[in-house]
């Protein structure tokens, strides 16, 4: 038996497979971190910044390797020349998934089981070999990682015996997830953290919403005070337009009389004619 089961190029692998996201990584870190006494090299189980310092460092080598997500080569998580710890060395592939479906559910606490159909992973995982020499490191990775494997009926379906042409349940041993659930569920700090975040992001929201319901206030007010200001000096334009029109006209008026007075003043009386 190994003294290890995961380093951190699996816990790096098994960020970049599963989608975690970069706010979520520090929470799975200092998880795994809690859990992995009996799990983790030793070295990582020292100190938690030299795991997470060796994490990342794995995390910016698969990507530079093109590791990426789900869709990725999984013959790019094991460095060449690594040599396998759990299967054979020509079934190194196989090591690296069936520790990515263990740790998804050591991760997912309340996942009961996964779906795996064994029967046609060689080829997508890029095995060469006797299928019997597969089957048997298939039972042999399921083992050691401490899981166990049922048929669709939930009967368990012991491996040694051969992988059927069905899908299997895969599922943690009952011990070691019992032993798992002697630690703090970190997915409840993630519905806590949520939860305040929410919280934080309500106030905010109704802050900068009055804020902004002020702000359209003092801009209406001041939109109508334009508006009867406008309103204020057409009118005063208009009185005045209306006064200087009236002073015109008194003042033709004026002018027009004054005229008439001049050239009835001015006129000669008419001479009669000799009857």
């Amino acid at each position: 038996m190994i003294n290890y089961l995961y380093n951190s190029r699996d816990i790096a692998a098994y960020f970049k497979w599963a989608g975690v996201s970069s706010h979520q990584e520090k929470e799975y870190l200092h998880y795994i971190f809690m859990i992995g006494a009996d799990i983790l090299a030793k070295p990582l189980t020292r100190e938690y910044e030299a795991f997470e310092t060796a994490v990342y460092r794995d995390l910016y080598y698969l990507w530079s390797e093109g590791f990426e997500n789900e869709f990725s080569d999984i013959a790019t998580i094991a460095p060449k020349g690594a040599v396998s710890l759990i299967c054979d060395q020509e079934f190194i592939c196989l090591e690296s998934y069936m520790k990515l479906l263990a740790l998804h559910l050591i991760f997912s606490r309340n996942l009961p089981y996964v779906h795996v159909n064994f029967n046609g992973l060689m080829l997508p995982l890029g095995l060469k070999g006797d299928f019997s020499d597969y089957e048997r490191n298939v039972a042999i990775a399921c083992e050691t990682l401490h899981l166990v494997t049922r048929d669709v009926f939930g009967k368990p379906f012991d491996l040694h015996l051969g992988i059927p042409d069905e899908v299997l349940c895969l599922s943690l041993e009952q011990s070691f997830r019992q032993s798992l659930s002697a630690h703090e569920d970190f997915r409840k700090r993630f519905i806590k953290h949520a939860a305040s975040r929410l919280a934080e992001l309500k106030l905010t929201s109704k802050a900068i919403h009055e804020k902004e319901e002020k702000k359209k206030e003092r801009n209406l007010k001041r939109k109508l005070a334009r508006e009867k200001a406008n309103q204020n000096r057409m009118a005063e334009k208009s009185k005045r337009s209306v006064s200087s029109g009236k002073k015109e006209t008194t003042t033709v008026v004026k002018k027009s009389e004054k005229i008439e007075k001049e050239k009835t003043a001015g006129k000669k009386p008419d001479k009669k004619k000799p009857e």
